[in-house]
């Protein structure tokens, strides 16, 4: 992946400000259809966009099935305007350009709100509060105790190309070596592997791989960021928004939220069958 993305999940912030200086965040034609809500009842389909392998946010099972928590959520969203949801497999560098170019109503991809990205993009209420972490390689066990700790020449740390760990990183640890990898999987066996020192991304993907992986890695206690994870719509599409903000309240309270959680965050019945947990 080559462009930022936000956090994630992160940055994309080379697109952004290429979105900015072109205008094209101020153009409702270029943004949105005159009301996507409507075009989606009508043609009875949301179109979501999303990059899989953010573990348990989204993922596909080796059968291609798309599961996780956003999953649930937006299928869930879909019912409630009287559409079926269809998933979009598109890789982080292109997400954004491609709801630009109308190639899917929404982004949910455990992508995270930014003040730089309200600059592009209209986001929802936060549906998810999560944060950046340091995964560490156990032969760093004496030498990483703190966040301090890793910015100090020698130190490689992974990061997933344009997330949001990539930007926090670049500023926060120059001293240390950035290695800059296409997947989350690619940068957390790594670590496992002894290749890099660190891997600085998401806590729920983290906190997933180093409880299967506890020989090998370890957590730093304390957290590097808070960041709050939104779905995105072209600038127009407030309509859309508003009526996913009202399903979210009404998901929660219902109890499918909590429901969702404890299934992929606890019981985590996909757990035996995702490659990175075999």
């Amino acid at each position: 992946m080559n462009l930022n993305k936000i956090s994630r999940r992160g940055s994309l912030s080379l697109f952004c400000a290429v979105l900015l200086g072109a205008g094209l965040t101020h153009s409702p034609k270029a943004l949105s259809a005159p009301d996507t809500l409507s075009e989606i009842k009508a043609r009875k389909e949301l179109k979501v966009g999303l990059d899989p392998g953010f573990i348990p946010f989204e993922m596909k099972t080796p059968k291609g099935e798309m599961i996780g928590f956003d999953i649930d959520m937006i299928r869930g969203f879909a019912e409630s305007l009287g559409a079926k949801a269809t998933f979009v497999d598109t890789r982080w560098e292109g997400i954004i350009p491609a709801l630009i170019a109308k190639k899917f109503d929404l982004i949910v991809s455990g992508m995270t709100i930014t003040e730089e990205r309200k600059r592009a993009l209209l986001f929802s209420d936060a549906y998810y509060r999560a944060g950046l972490l340091a995964l560490v390689s156990a032969k760093q066990k004496e030498i990483v105790k703190s966040p301090s700790d890793l910015n100090r020449a020698g130190l490689n740390i992974a990061v997933k190309v344009g997330t949001t760990a990539d930007q926090f990183s670049a500023k926060n640890y120059p001293k240390a070596t950035l290695r800059k990898l296409d997947s989350e999987s690619d940068c957390a066996n790594a670590v496992a592997l002894g290749k890099v020192d660190v891997f600085i991304y998401d806590k729920p993907y983290l906190e997933l791989f180093a409880s299967r992986n506890s020989n090998k890695v370890f957590l730093l206690k304390e957290g590097l960021t808070v960041e709050d994870f939104g779905v995105a719509a072209r600038k127009g599409d407030k309509s859309l928004i508003e009526a996913f903000n009202a399903f979210l309240k009404t998901w929660k309270a219902s109890g499918a939220y909590d429901r969702s959680l404890k299934t992929h965050f606890v019981d985590m019945p996909w757990a035996a069958s995702m490659p990175l947990f075999k």
